[in-house]
């Protein structure tokens, strides 16, 4: 057995009263490890021909980069990022999002308008729920139409169907309550700016277990964002529950005239949430 210096196998490390513990949680985060890929294995074929149907996905071909730990401490606020490289010129048709072992695999499809972006490093960046280890999954449509993907495996369980252990009630004050920003980049030459969108919303799944009542607390969470800048779409995104509570998106737009932005949300009780943003740092 070949190990990196300082490193003792696991069995040895059992013969040790003082690590039978941690030997016997490393034996079973692989055998979960182990037993998610399989099972993402599996499901992933089902998931591509429901979303794409028989279309091609050329993957980690470096048109599309999905940054992602490889551990979450927190399996309820995983952040995930996903880069839409340089090479890809002209504006990008949608972003799909999948965790392979959430209840629903679909984390959010972004569809991209003129304002989405033609150049230059795009970005959007959220936190999500890990329900199971699993593969997380990134889909870039480009303007040509072709399909490009890259896949991150995590570890991280038990954030979907976790007891909530907050007051309900108390969560829900100041639903709704809304914040958006557009950062202008260092570079005047830069062709993309920066924005954050923030909503205090508990993006319940239905799954979650009220600690006070024992019952489950009823779903809502939203299901669609539509941000324009400049009266012109940057995206239109549909969402689901894998998303984090009190949501938080971070991503680029193309530069515009004053590049002030208006975000409308919309929830599952179909409540209508809206911000605006004036243009800062310009």
């Amino acid at each position: 057995m070949v190990l990196h210096p300082g490193i003792l196998p696991i069995a040895h490390l059992a013969r040790s009263g003082a690590c039978a513990a941690l030997a016997g949680a490393m034996l079973l985060c692989l055998g979960q490890s182990a037993s998610a890929v399989e099972d993402s294995v599996a499901i992933w074929p089902v998931l591509k021909e429901q979303a794409f149907g028989d279309r091609a996905i050329s993957e980690e071909d470096g048109m599309v980069i999905l940054e992602a730990p490889e551990t979450a401490h927190d399996a309820a606020t995983v952040p995930l990022t996903v880069r839409i490289s340089p090479e890809v010129k002209g504006k990008p048709k949608s972003l799909t999002m999948f965790i392979d072992q959430n209840p629903d695999p679909k984390i959010a499809t972004l569809t991209f308008g003129p304002a989405g972006g033609t150049g230059g490093e795009r970005y959007f960046n959220t936190r999500v729920r890990f329900e199971r280890f699993s593969y997380v999954r990134a889909v870039l449509e480009t303007e040509d139409g072709s399909l490009h993907m890259a896949t991150r495996f995590v570890r991280a369980a038990g954030g979907c169907a976790a007891m909530n252990a907050k007051d309900p009630d108390a969560e829900n004050e100041g639903l709704g309550t809304m914040r958006v920003k557009s950062i202008a980049p260092a570079l005047k030459t830069d062709p993309v700016w920066t924005a954050q969108v923030m909503l205090k919303h508990p993006n319940s799944n239905g799954l979650q277990l009220d600690i006070d009542t024992g019952g489950y607390v009823p779903a809502r969470y939203v299901k669609e964002m539509t941000v324009k800048r400049d009266g012109e779409l940057v995206f239109k995104m549909d969402g689901t529950f894998s998303i984090s509570a009190n949501p938080n998106f971070r991503f680029t737009f193309d530069r515009g005239e004053k590049n002030a932005l208006d975000v409308r949300i919309v929830d599952t009780d179909d409540t209508v949430f809206e911000g605006q943003s004036s243009a800062t740092g310009s």
